[in-house]
């Protein structure tokens, strides 16, 4: 067991789910509320240790606990284990998903499920009923993600703290039990198993994982012909693999796209009218091979079809960052230009002799713009952003 799995394994909340799983059995009975009861919460609650307290005092006066939705930590536990799909309820009865059980004795997959379900987590974290009004709330679902991105930047972490400390601090203190972050030094770092969990989560390449070497050719374009050379790491869904075009080419995302193998296409969509596949369901590993060959469709109007071809199979080297865009030619046409034969056009009045209509579209395609030039090191930049 390498050090990742180790520290997985000896996470706290790793140890109270199975705890709780092991409690679980086949399955006990909720109240009519969908709850657990408070015979079994009292047990629970010194069971996993979960440090909420029962009947609290304050004051001198007892406050009665009437519903284990005031424990909030043991509630927490549980509407994660519900996210993860490691528990659901069925009619009035809470059971284990027999299916997920295996990752009980797989740590490190099992932290990857639960930090995969971490943002559904808003309810929980950020009660309404809470005497503090979060700024959070439902909207978790999005910032969620947001903040396992910026937890590896240290940097951005530090300015995201600065506007909504309170909520970071509730948000993190969960992450804490995961074993992902360590907030022993007060800053909240990022653990080892925090790092490798989180870019795992994000199709990023660790050393050894595997790599495919893709070239990116734009359809009907020459003098000179616009092509990239870009390593994406095989775990990548097409969801992903889109902005990697996007960055590598330097389009802006401002139209729609779709990815084209055989006779299926993929796109973001899925529930459309178009009848796309859906591309976040898609691995790059799963449906290319080496010598395989895309169609990206890039702006249904303009047409702009790029061919991906996989050239190779490589694997990602330690202290390397991939994405990666390694060679280049030609530079991006410009948006809205009329597609291949437009641009091909607007190329050719750029290069003529002085005219009213090229004086136009110099102002229109901007004084610096030179359909010959690529910066590798600005595309490189961009698609290491990705």
């Amino acid at each position: 067991m390498d050090d990742v799995e180790a520290a997985a394994d000896k996470a706290q909340l790793t140890g109270q789910i199975r705890s709780f799983m092991t409690w679980l059995g086949e399955g006990r009975k909720l109240t009519q509320a969908g709850r657990i009861g408070m015979t079994d919460a009292r047990h629970l609650v010194e069971l996993l240790g979960t440090g909420d307290k029962i009947d609290p005092e304050i004051g001198g006066r007892v406050f009665k606990t009437r519903s284990s939705e005031e424990l909030g930590y043991l509630t927490r536990i549980v509407e994660w284990l519900k996210a993860a799909r490691l528990v659901r309820v069925t009619g009035t009865r809470l059971v284990p998903v027999k299916k997920n059980a295996r990752l009980l004795d797989r740590p490190l997959d099992l932290v990857l499920a639960m930090l995969e379900a971490y943002p559904r987590l808003g309810k929980s974290l950020f009660p309404r009923n809470t005497w503090r009004q979060s700024l959070v709330g439902d909207e978790f679902t999005f910032i969620g993600p947001e903040l396992l991105t910026r937890l590896l930047n240290e940097h951005q972490m530090e300015m995201l703290r600065r506007t909504i400390d309170t909520d970071i601090t509730v948000a993190i203190a969960a992450l804490g039990v995961l074993g992902v972050v360590d907030q022993a030094s007060g800053t909240a770092g990022l653990t080892d198993l925090g790092r490798s969990a989180i870019r795992r989560l994000r199709g990023m390449a660790e050393p050894g994982d595997p790599v495919l070497q893709v070239r990116i050719t734009l359809r009907d374009v020459y003098d000179p012909p616009v092509w990239r050379q870009v390593l994406i790491p095989a775990a990548y869904p097409l969801s992903r693999v889109h902005w990697v075009i996007q960055a590598a080419m330097g389009w802006d995302n401002s139209h729609m796209h779709a990815f084209r193998i055989g006779k299926i296409s993929y796109g973001p969509d899925p529930e459309g009218e178009l009848g796309n596949a859906d591309e976040t369901k898609a691995r790059l590993a799963d449906v290319a091979r080496v010598r395989t060959r895309i169609c990206y469709e890039y702006d249904f109007g303009d047409g702009w079809e790029h061919d991906l071809i996989v050239e190779a199979r490589v694997v990602a080297e330690g202290g390397e960052t991939y994405p990666a865009c390694i060679a280049g030619e030609g530079a991006c046409p410009l948006e809205d230009s009329g597609g291949a034969y437009g641009f091909a056009d607007l190329k050719e009045i750029l290069a003529g002799p002085p005219s009213d209509e090229r004086y136009e579209m110099q102002e229109w395609a901007g004084e610096d713009y030179d359909p010959s030039h690529f910066d590798l090191a600005a595309a490189n930049e961009a698609v290491a952003a990705v």
